[in-house]
C-alpha cells in the first residue's frame, strides 16, 4: 500500500492544494493575457497637479489597446524633444485620456493631427481630473512643452475641485500578480459603497457658483498665460451622451461664467447638433454617459481637426 493510500485526509489535502496553485496560475495567465491586468499604467503624486502619468510606460490592456507613455508623460507613441513649435498638447480628464480600452492611435488627440503630417501631438488627459489638475500642470507647475495647446472638458470638471492620486483606484507601484490588482479594484468597488458621489452633495447657489468661478477664473488665467507667451490655445466642452440626445441643456451657470470671464469656449454640442445624428448613432459614440467609443474619438478628432488646421496655416513656423 502506497503512502497515498495511507494516508487519505493528508493526500485529499495535497491533492485540494495542488488543484489551488493550478487554478490560481490558470487564473493569473487568463488576467494577463485577455484582459491586461498586472499591468497597469502607473501614477505619480503631486501637490500642484494632483497626478500624472509617470513617463516611459508601456503596456497592453482590455481587448488589447496599446498604451504608451512617452519621456514627458504624455500618451504618444513619440518621445518629444525640446522644441516646442511643432507639438499640441491635448489636455483634459479621463475622456481625452481615453481609458484603457483605446490604443494610442485611436485617440481624438491623435486622430485631429493625422492630417498634419509636421504637427507631433501629446495627450496629457489624465483619468478624473478637472480644470483645476489642469491648471496646476500648466500654470503652476509650468508645464509648457508645446506651442499649441487644445483643452477638452466637460461640464462636471468645473465643479470637482483639485482631484488628490489617495483615493483613486490607480496604482504608484506595478502588482506583483494580476490577482492582486483585480483584488484591489474590487476592493475599491467595495469600499465604496460607504460614499455617495460627489455630485450628491452639490448645494444650489451660491456654493455651485463659487466652486464654478473658482474653476472658470483658473481656466481663464492658464489661457491668458499661454498666449501672453505666445502660444495658442483652444477649449472646448465635449457634451454628455445625455446632452447628445436632447435629454439634457446646457450648464447655465457655465454658460454665464464664460460670457462674464470673456473665455472663448467651444461648445462640441453645437457642432453635432446640426448633423441630425439618430439615436443609434449616438450611443455608438459613447462608452457610457460621458466616455467616447473608437467611433466617438474619430468623430471628435474631426470636429477639432479644421480649427487646428487653419491655426498651424496661419503660424509662422
Amino acid at each position: 500500500m502506497s503512502w497515498l493510500e495511507r494516508n487519505p485526509k493528508k493526500t485529499n489535502a495535497l491533492i485540494s492544494i495542488v488543484a489551488l496553485i493550478l487554478v490560481m496560475i490558470s487564473a493569473e495567465l487568463i488576467l494577463r493575457c485577455f484582459f491586461g491586468l498586472g499591468n497597469p499604467v502607473l501614477y505619480d503624486s503631486n501637490p500642484l497637479y494632483g497626478f500624472r502619468l509617470i513617463p516611459n510606460q508601456e503596456t497592453v490592456r482590455f481587448h488589447g489597446a496599446k498604451i504608451k507613455v512617452n519621456n514627458l508623460g504624455l500618451r504618444t507613441n513619440e518621445d518629444w524633444d525640446n522644441n516646442t513649435g511643432d507639438k499640441v498638447l491635448f489636455l483634459g480628464d479621463s475622456i481625452t485620456y481615453g481609458g484603457s480600452y483605446i490604443s494610442n492611435n485611436e485617440l481624438f488627440s491623435a486622430l485631429c493631427v493625422k492630417q498634419l503630417p509636421d504637427v507631433k501631438a501629446g495627450n496629457a488627459g489624465i483619468n478624473a481630473w478637472g480644470v483645476e489638475n489642469i491648471h496646476g500642470l500648466i500654470v503652476e507647475s509650468g508645464f509648457l512643452p508645446a506651442k499649441f495647446y487644445i483643452t477638452t472638458v466637460c461640464e462636471d470638471d468645473f465643479y470637482r475641485g483639485l482631484i488628490r492620486l489617495q483615493g483613486m483606484p490607480f496604482w504608484c507601484v506595478k502588482p506583483k500578480l494580476a490577482i492582486i490588482e483585480l483584488f484591489h479594484y474590487f476592493y475599491y468597488r467595495e469600499l465604496n459603497k460607504q460614499y455617495l458621489k460627489w455630485q450628491m452633495f452639490r448645494n444650489p447657489l451660491p456654493a455651485d457658483e463659487k466652486v464654478a468661478n473658482k474653476a472658470v477664473n483658473k481656466l481663464k488665467e492658464m489661457d491668458s498665460v499661454l498666449k501672453a507667451k505666445g502660444f495658442i490655445h483652444l477649449i472646448y466642452i465635449t457634451p454628455s451622451r445625455e446632452q447628445v440626445l436632447g435629454k439634457k441643456p446646457k450648464d447655465q451657470l457655465l454658460q454665464k461664467l464664460f460670457k462674464e470671464y470673456h473665455l472663448p469656449v467651444v461648445y462640441l454640442l453645437d457642432r453635432l447638433n446640426p448633423m441630425n445624428l439618430k439615436s443609434r448613432e449616438i450611443r455608438s459614440l459613447f462608452h457610457d454617459d460621458i466616455h467616447l467609443s473608437r467611433k466617438g474619438h474619430a468623430l471628435w478628432g474631426t470636429l477639432m481637426s479644421g480649427d487646428l488646421k487653419e491655426i498651424v496655416k496661419s503660424v509662422n513656423w
